[in-house]
């Protein structure tokens, strides 16, 4: 099979962008076929197994771990704030439980799965507010309705950067972690569990080199940040922003997974969390 090729899902947002900055420089790549997109179009290409392997929303495995197996000791966490997960107000929070009671609504990203679960969890066990109206709304989208809205992402990062007047920015990872005690993970690194063997080989190589990779990055990341040629944001910005970001799955991680499954169980959402079946 000389043109067997992994399909990679690559998520395109800063958060991610040094880990596959690093993988590129392998001759790996030569096997590898990236496929852009943001996590929810990573989410529905691993579920129609177009994409093999992806870092990819946590709640994706959660819905369907039995489709899936893990990379080990990978993900995309967040140990306190994040910066690029924002609730974004045009007033206090004081006056969201009025505005709900007057039928307000409230516009989730439709890029991520997670990050609307994570909003869902707050609100409910955490801020203790009224159900609002939730509704979707496409990425970048959310300054437009002059209403509150969740967005991710480099999106979610220029707001941080530069808030908006008259708008209140509230870090969704901060406030899980004082609810919990805990980081928070957003992405995790998935495959589709029924890869042929020449598949799995490529993925092997591809997880020793992301492994490698991750163990590299905090002492590469004062020259990357010079190296990152996206628009929008400063090597300062950019540091501080990558050196909030966790790609590890360690106890911490895991033990913040499990809360985030709890409280999805407690919503109906799941039905208990799944075992955590890694590829070796």
């Amino acid at each position: 099979m000389p043109n067997l090729q992994l399909k990679v899902g690559r998520i395109d947002y800063l958060n991610i962008w040094p880990l596959f900055h690093c993988i590129e420089q392998d001759r790996i790549v030569k096997n590898i076929r990236f496929l852009s997109g943001h996590p929810a179009q990573l989410n529905q290409g691993l579920a129609r197994k177009e994409i093999h392997v992806s870092p990819s929303s946590s709640i994706e495995y959660l819905f369907r771990a039995e489709n899936y197996m893990l990379l080990p000791d990978l993900s995309i966490s967040a140990e306190n704030r994040v910066q690029s997960v924002l609730f974004c107000l045009p007033f206090s929070r004081n006056d969201l439980i009025g505005y709900v009671r007057d039928g307000g609504s409230v516009s989730l990203s439709s890029a991520s799965d997670t990050s609307c679960a994570l909003l869902r969890i707050l609100w409910h066990f955490y801020w203790q507010l009224p159900a609002p109206r939730w509704e979707k709304l496409k990425p970048g989208r959310g300054l437009d309705t002059g209403k509150p809205f969740l967005e991710i992402g480099d999106h979610a990062l220029r707001l941080c950067f530069d808030p908006p007047p008259g708008w209140r920015i509230v870090d969704l990872a901060a406030e899980w972690k004082k609810m919990t005690g805990l980081p928070f993970v957003f992405a995790l690194w998935i495959m589709n569990r029924d890869l042929n063997d020449p598949l799995k080989e490529i993925l092997r190589r591809l997880k020793s080199r992301l492994l490698q990779a991750k163990e590299d990055l905090p002492f590469q990341f004062p020259e990357l940040c010079y190296r990152y040629t996206g628009k929008g944001f400063n090597p300062e910005q950019i540091m501080s922003y990558w050196q909030n970001m966790n790609y590890g799955l360690g106890p911490e991680q895991l033990a913040g997974l499990t809360a985030f499954s709890n409280y999805l169980t407690q919503l109906k959402v799941i039905q208990g969390m799944p075992a955590l079946d890694f590829f070796t």
